[in-house]
């Protein structure tokens, strides 16, 4: 199991989902939360994705921090969400996210064709640009290029890596000084909230499952503060939106809403 580094709560679909870093400096997303936002059914997509060859390496257990204390958590590497995305099935999905994962994946078919026909000097989609069979031949060439290409970018990404880092870092600090957007700690803290949240109410109400719930309850929360994101609502309702969501809980639970406060979750 990989230790984290950092964590963040980031919106996918305009749905709060939490990303980490691990030591190596890679990022990955929560599959938990990208399946609420699409959907889909955390257990099957699991399967799928550690049954694919490729996909599987890009996935990971990590031990993340919450209000119960150490859990893990599964979550894959950034750089393959889009081709996992793309895959998917958009049968539960609202209208505008299957629109867009429709979309997503007709870019990364074309996008892919288009790569090996650069690099075969043949005219990109649609196919019919091509006017002589034979010249589909260099396409094998290409595509041996293309994979010598990768290896040598993959050998050079740990350098990238650290200058990103200490360039991160500088960001960060500036973001926090200025203000506006609600701190890292901020966005963990209501994350968790909200997600307590979600479980009263789907205990509450048997229509419901686990996706449904946090979808709701970040929806409302969204509406609320009229921001398309999660992470757009402004540091100054920090404090407001924790009590509302509280009240929430207090309301389907009949008490209170008892976790600690974001200083003590280390969510930085």
């Amino acid at each position: 199991m990989q230790a984290m580094r950092e964590q963040l709560v980031v919106s996918f679909f305009e749905h709060p989902c939490l990303t980490i870093r691990v030591e190596d400096g890679s990022i990955y997303v929560a599959i938990r939360d990208l399946c609420d936002a699409i959907g889909l059914q955390l257990a099957a997509q699991l399967r799928r994705l550690k049954r694919d060859s490729e996909l599987s390496v890009g996935v990971i257990q990590v031990q993340v921090t919450t209000p119960g204390g150490l859990q893990a958590q599964d979550f894959l590497m950034i750089e393959l969400v889009p081709w996992w995305l793309s895959s998917v099935s958009r049968t539960r999905a609202t209208p505008v996210v299957a629109e867009r994962l429709k979309y997503l994946r007709m870019f990364a078919l074309k996008t892919v064709y288009d790569a090996f026909a650069e690099a075969a000097n043949l005219p990109p989609a649609p196919s019919r640009a091509i006017e002589d069979l034979a010249d589909l031949g260099r396409i094998d060439a290409a595509m041996e290029g293309i994979a010598e290409r990768q290896q040598q970018l993959e050998l050079s990404q740990d350098k990238a890596r650290a200058a990103w880092r200490a360039l991160d870092t500088r960001v960060r600090a500036l973001e926090e000084k200025v203000g506006g957007a609600m701190a890292a700690q901020q966005r963990g803290y209501l994350y968790h909230l909200v997600h307590a949240w979600a479980d009263a109410r789907m205990q509450h109400d048997a229509s419901l499952d686990a996706g449904d719930a946090r979808r709701a309850c970040f929806a409302a929360l969204k509406v609320r503060y009229r921001v398309a994101k999660y992470d757009q609502i402004p540091a100054t309702m920090y404090t407001d939106a924790v009590a509302y969501v509280r009240r929430e809980y207090a309301k389907r639970t009949g008490v209170e809403l008892d976790l600690p406060e974001q200083s003590d979750l280390d969510l930085d």
